[in-house]
């Protein structure tokens, strides 16, 4: 029978690369690890790593084992979240993340609102998953995604949230702050600043700039500096209305409509289980704070 132990014995080596690493890691000696690598796999009556030129490279069983690890050891870490908040007196944990922006200014107000329905409640923000949110919400890593596709999974549920449209940002001082709306066409001279690859930017981009494209273009994980670059006149941006709407208040940038039906997105709270406490108050905190 394989154990969480060996789940994480495994995942330590392969992340680690070495033996020796892995020990250090899990805080054994490397014959510790070694003995219980070797009784795992004398247990399942198979190898789980060749060792090829001083490197361990997993089996095909190796390679099953690395994933469900991927996939049982964050259910565990959650699992004991859980009851440590439980113990604490706390009646849920939510695990969120918006697609594709690292912005949360907005998150504050929400968890007033639930905290007005709810008193022991715990929210956390899973930053790794902003360009894959999918992704962590069917691998169990995530409680709500919000997202502005439409997901096709028989095990996502959706519930619209918002409205918006995309604006370009530039700095104040810009050429084309005072113009009513800007076309792809205007970007051909521009440095854009975005985010980093996702799937969903990514369509709209290259749809709005099927024809032209902008001069050239710098991709940053985080929502600040990108604002920060563009206040600075190092570039222009393209965002949600509700993600840059307070920048606008302290920066010195400004925001112009795009000439593009695809400017307008609906957002969506995506979530797998349907019997969560916290998820129908949470959605319903948010579309109050967005209507407001």
């Amino acid at each position: 029978m394989i154990t969480s132990n060996d789940l994480t014995l495994i995942q330590q080596i392969v992340e680690q690369g070495s033996l020796t690493k892995a020990a250090s890691s899990l805080y054994l000696t490397q014959s510790a690890v070694s003995h219980q690598l070797k009784d795992l796999e004398n247990r399942i009556g198979m190898q789980i790593f060749d060792r090829i030129n001083k490197k361990m490279l997993l089996t095909h069983a190796g390679r099953r084992i690395i994933q469900s690890a991927g996939i049982i050891l964050p259910q565990l870490s959650r699992l004991n979240e859980d009851m440590l908040a439980y113990k604490k007196g706390k009646v849920s944990t939510l695990r969120i993340s918006t697609e594709c922006y690292t912005c949360y200014h907005w998150l504050p107000k929400v968890i007033a609102g639930l905290n007005s329905n709810i008193e022991k409640s715990e929210i956390s923000i899973i930053a790794g998953a902003t360009q894959r949110p999918m992704e962590y919400l069917l691998n169990g890593d995530l409680d709500v995604a919000i997202i502005s596709e439409h997901p096709d999974h028989p095990a996502v549920h959706t519930s619209n949230l918002f409205s918006d449209n995309l604006v370009a940002v530039l700095p104040q001082r810009h050429p084309y702050a005072t113009k009513k709306s800007l076309s792809a066409s205007d970007f051909a001279t521009e440095h854009l600043l975005t985010y980093d690859t996702n799937a969903t930017h990514n369509h709209f981009s290259h749809e709005f700039f099927r024809e032209t494209s902008p001069k050239t273009i710098t991709r940053i994980q985080l929502t600040e500096a990108i604002v920060e670059m563009i206040s600075a006149g190092m570039g222009v941006g393209i965002f949600a209305t509700w993600v840059i709407a307070p920048y606008l208040k302290t920066k010195n940038i400004v925001s112009i409509p795009l000439q593009s039906p695809l400017r307008k997105r609906t957002w969506r709270a995506a979530y797998t289980d349907k019997t969560h406490p916290l998820i129908p108050l949470f959605i319903a905190s948010v579309k109050e704070h967005m209507k407001g």
